[in-house]
């Protein structure tokens, strides 16, 4: 058996698991969408908070702005959470 029929599908297996990161440029986004349907990981949005006013918020209390299909950034307090709405892109705060 060669070497190469043994480790590609080790591979293949290995990477099948993880999930792509996407989301819409220029929409925003609550973060359970993200981590629910966009393949993000709460690690990932803690990590887009570093640096910024909001590193230590609850990342569930932010609105993510779609910076690149993988990307997010300019992050948004919701102080009274953020709101899932029927369609895509048109996340808010609530109330």
């Amino acid at each position: 058996m060669k070497l190469s029929s043994i480790i590609l599908p080790a591979f293949v297996l290995a990477t099948a698991g993880l999930a792509a990161k996407t989301c819409t440029p220029s929409f925003d986004y609550c973060s359970d969408v993200l981590i629910n349907d966009k393949g993000f990981t709460e690690a990932d949005l803690k990590d887009a908070l570093k640096g910024s006013d909001l590193e230590d918020e609850d990342v569930k209390n932010v609105l993510f702005h779609c910076t690149n299909p993988g990307d997010v950034g300019h992050p948004k307090l919701c102080t009274s959470g953020c709101k899932d709405p029927a369609t895509e892109g048109s996340h808010s705060c609530s109330g």
